[in-house]
């Protein structure tokens, strides 16, 4: 019988949470990513999706190395075990604007670690984009957080959409 790792566990809460919202209007999926590296051992699984106007989108990616792996699987550092989520704020346009940043910093909080990019490109239109990263593990006791990060994503979306 296959024993699902706690990244198959907060893969499938945050899938099925998304996937939900989905189904009923909430949002529309864009994007869907599921990988395993083989020779690094680590897995990556990605959802992008957007409120109804889509000026601004979110990726949603969970991600687990070898070592949160192997914490789990050989019981060596139960700290270890889990995954690691991060957010993707990404907006259509050059730049964030001052009520961007104010609405992410109020939502997330303002010592939460931001990273800033703007993104250009010779073929497709300019963009920009607002990483939010968490300095924890998130581990299968933490598997409501998964939930209510969905729903928080997507009030943080419908602050940006507001005019």
């Amino acid at each position: 019988m296959f024993d699902p790792t706690a990244f198959d566990n907060l893969k499938t809460v945050l899938e099925g949470t998304v996937y939900d919202r989905d189904i009923d209007g909430t949002i529309k999926i864009t994007s869907r990513t599921d990988q395993i590296d083989i020779a690094t051992l680590c897995r990556n699984f990605n959802l992008t999706f957007h409120v109804n106007e889509h000026s601004y989108e979110a990726d949603m990616n969970l991600y687990a190395d070898l070592r949160k792996l192997s914490a789990e699987l050989l019981t060596t550092n139960d700290s270890e075990a889990g995954a690691v989520i991060s957010i993707i704020f990404r907006k259509h346009s050059e730049e964030w604007t001052d009520r961007d940043l104010n609405i992410l910093s109020q939502q997330w909080g303002e010592s939460r670690c931001y990273d800033i990019r703007k993104i250009s490109s010779s073929r497709n239109p300019d963009f920009c984009e607002a990483v939010v990263r968490f300095e924890r593990t998130i581990t299968e006791e933490m598997i409501r957080d998964i939930e209510d990060m969905v729903y928080f994503v997507i009030e943080t979306l419908d602050f940006l959409e507001e005019k």
